[in-house]
Order: C-alpha cells, then structure tokens, then sequence
C-alpha cells in the first residue's frame, strides 16, 4: 500500500515539508507498525548513500533550485562511513514517541498510542510533528 508523510518541527517558520512516498504492507494495522516500517525504509535509503565524492562537486542551477525550495542545499555526499542499526532506529523512534517527542497524525486525526488501530486507505497522508524545542540554562 502507497502512503505519504511529512515532517514538520514546531516553532519552524518554514510550512512542513513535501509529502514522502512511501511503501507499506497491507496487513499494517496500528502505528507501532506503521512507524518500524517507514523508520526501516529510510535507515536502508540511508545505509544505501553514496559515500563517493567526486573530485570537484556542483551543483546544476536546477539542482540548486530544487534543492532551495525544499529548504536544503547539499552535495548528497556523505562524510561518515557508519551504517544505521535498523532495529535500534525503530526502538528510538517508538520510545520518542511514547516520550511526548513527536505527535502522529493520519490524514488529520491525532493518533494517541502506538498500538492504536488504524484503518489505512491508499494515500494516506502520515504527518509527524517534532514538539521539543531547544532548552537551556542561563546563568
């Protein structure tokens, strides 16, 4: 089944961001579910990164364009060798979760527990807003 997510941070001026396609079983019926699967799909896109740099990197115009609009400009590079633990990942992703660090909503409804029922459609839109803000002391 074809879903879409986004991100969006609290606080952030920017409006959320462009919706991500993403692929998950039939049979996911809550959001515990739901989240190990997008959480193992974007470790592997991650793990599977280019670590090749090419001797002298650009960047086209249109590349630079579309790459403002969403809001980051960048090689595509990485610098870090590291590969995700997919397992640990989904583990941190849950425990955020239940710690009140991001709130889920499936096309418009709060989602309040991780083992929620959900009744998927194709094309449901999954928006996931970040609530911690940056804290500190002052002396």
């Amino acid at each position: 089944m074809q879903i879409y997510f986004r991100v969006k941070a609290a606080g952030k001026r920017r409006p959320v961001l462009e919706l991500v396609e993403a692929s998950i079983s039939e049979y996911a019926s809550s959001l515990r579910e739901v989240i190990q699967e997008i959480v193992t799909e974007q470790v592997r896109r991650y793990n599977d990164r280019s670590i090749e740099q090419a001797i002298f990197p650009y960047l086209t115009h249109e590349q630079l364009e579309n790459q403002a609009q969403s809001g980051k400009v960048g090689f595509g590079a990485a610098y870090d060798e590291r590969q995700a633990d997919e397992e640990l990942a989904v583990a941190h992703a849950w425990q955020a979760f239940e710690d009140g660090i991001y709130k889920v909503l499936v096309d418009e409804k709060v989602i309040e527990r991780l083992d929620q029922p959900l009744e998927l459609k194709e094309g449901a839109v999954f928006t996931f807003i970040r609530l911690t803000l940056l804290s500190g002391t002052m002396y």
